[in-house]
């Protein structure tokens, strides 16, 4: 495993006080540990001066998380990823999540409303704290309300699939402090095309919002190829 270097893109910091699993998953997302570049528990373990048995069990969240590949035989590897694969989990979600947008606008009720405007004030409480990853389980909870608003369960569920193919971009994304520092304003925004039923207004930011994750992702993928 490489020394972790110090000239990296701008991205989140952690503290001593942050689990474990918080800190590896952020030395991952920053790119400090390369894609498939192999972990050695104990060199880690001995930079962020903690004992084997908290990487063991941080690596065993992130092999679930689809961050790190656990094998019998290689041990850990930090999972790999490609331009291509991002490219086409996104396209995917811009067309089916913008038409998702455009059925729950035209769908949503005063009771639907208040239920995404509860979760963007718990996502502006869990900002606050300065916990992204808390923030983002808030906002996948905020996508399962908002689509199955759309009343089509299969497509509720195509959705579902290609946003947690996209989890560890996601996870990426939001690593990423100019991108995490607008997430507020840009569920803000969306809710003000629901609170006006305004189906192709809902439709053309949800396109426009995730065409700008891809972009952001896209350029940070590359400035730290």
């Amino acid at each position: 495993m490489t020394d972790i270097p110090q000239d990296r893109p701008e991205v989140c910091d952690y503290t001593d006080q942050e689990p474990v699993v918080d800190r590896l998953r952020q030395l991952i997302l920053s790119r400090e540990l390369r894609p498939g570049e192999r972990i050695v528990q104990s060199e880690l373990a001995e930079q962020l001066g903690v004992s084997r048995t908290p990487i063991r069990e941080a690596l065993h969240k992130l092999d679930s998380d689809g961050l790190v590949r656990l094998s019998p035989h290689k041990g850990a590897t930090v999972a790999d990823h490609s331009t291509a694969e991002l490219e086409d989990i996104y396209s995917i979600r811009i067309a089916i999540e913008g038409y998702g947008a455009f059925l729950a606008a035209q769908n949503i009720t005063g009771q639907d409303l208040a239920r995404l405007e509860g979760l963007v004030e718990q996502m502006k409480e869990v900002f606050d704290q300065g916990d992204r990853w808390r923030l983002l389980e808030v906002n996948r909870k905020f996508y399962e309300v908002l689509y199955a608003i759309a009343g089509r369960p299969r497509l509720y569920d195509l959705i579902m699939k290609h946003l947690d193919l996209a989890d560890m971009y996601r996870q990426m994304a939001f690593a990423i402090d100019h991108y995490y520092g607008h997430t507020i304003s840009d569920h803000e925004e969306l809710l003000a095309t629901f609170r006006q039923h305004d189906p192709e207004g809902a439709q053309r930011l949800t396109r426009v919002q995730l065409e700008q994750t891809l972009r952001s992702l896209l350029t940070f993928l590359e400035e730290t190829g």
